[in-house]
């Protein structure tokens, strides 16, 4: 088993096995082999024993460990890394970073991860907090800044769903979930594909729908369906663009358009593997109600 290897088993079994991964990852900087793969580690390190475990003390041990690596002491980038994530995991305790010095655009990656780690961890006021932070630092970055794009559209993208999934919301908490999704789309077109960016499109016109904003859902939707014919998307990809194109047409009273495009949902389910049917279910028993 290589590092890569590795890393996927962590991934896939973490959600299960938080504890038993975690101590799996006490031992995975024998895996590394290239600066690049120090960055991977890092993260995975902040995401189980920060969010899953809040287990601070072996997340900040790991990490302490990776920096004195002179695979990572050779390399700025994954330096930067380990950097980020030790503030990442400071901020995500209400603390304030100690340490190295960052630069903004750390700082900005730091705040997202941070929001990130708040998030799964089920604080949603602080994941809102740091956010606005890192979004509000981003914006005064000068042009050309870069290396933080990805980092803020995972953390906005995660928030907006996160908002949209509450079953009662507040107004403010409406436009909070509107501004992380624009905040997704907007860094998804810088750091992503057309698949990231179609998607951003899609919770962008979700989110916009759950806060009433009808007119403002259809046009996105229009955009996240447009991506998908551009790129010759999967079916997977069709059901939901169709499908947010179905009930926005039926928010805006548009009778046919929303049969038109529910039609096209239901064809594109059809084309699915059992595996992709059952993650479209939900979403295709509200098209048939």
């Amino acid at each position: 088993m290589n590092f890569d290897q590795f890393l996927e088993q962590a991934w896939s079994e973490h959600d299960d096995k938080a504890y038993a991964v975690g101590e799996q990852l006490k031992s995975a900087r024998a895996w590394l082999t290239q600066p690049q793969q120090v960055s991977a580690l890092a993260r995975i390190l902040v995401h189980v024993f920060g969010e899953h475990l809040g287990d601070w003390g072996s997340a900040q041990r790991e990490l302490t460990l990776l920096q004195q690596l002179p695979l990572c002491q050779s390399d700025a980038q994954a330096a930067s890394a380990v950097r980020v994530a030790q503030a990442s995991l400071a901020l995500a305790q209400g603390q304030v970073p100690q340490g190295a010095k960052l630069a903004d655009e750390e700082r900005v990656c730091a705040l997202a991860a941070a929001s990130a780690v708040c998030l799964g961890r089920e604080e949603l006021g602080n994941a809102s907090d740091l956010f606005d932070l890192s979004l509000k630092l981003a914006a005064l970055l000068p042009a050309g800044s870069a290396g933080f794009e990805r980092a803020l559209a995972v953390a906005a993208n995660n928030l907006a769903c996160a908002l949209g999934e509450l079953a009662l919301r507040s107004e403010e908490q409406d436009a909070q979930m509107v501004k992380a999704a624009q905040a997704a789309r907007q860094y998804w077109a810088q750091a992503g594909t057309w698949l990231e960016t179609q998607r951003a499109d899609y919770v962008l016109a979700k989110s916009c729908l759950r806060a009433a904003q009808v007119q403002q859902a259809a046009s996105h939707a229009v955009d996240c369906l447009n991506l998908c014919r551009a790129h010759d998307a999967p079916a997977f990809e069709l059901f939901f663009a169709h499908e947010i194109a179905a009930l926005s047409a039926q928010a805006l009273g548009y009778g046919a358009a929303f049969e038109a495009a529910r039609q096209a949902a239901l064809q594109a389910f059809e084309a699915l593997d059992a595996p992709d049917q059952a993650a479209c279910q939900r979403e295709r028993d509200a098209l048939l109600a």
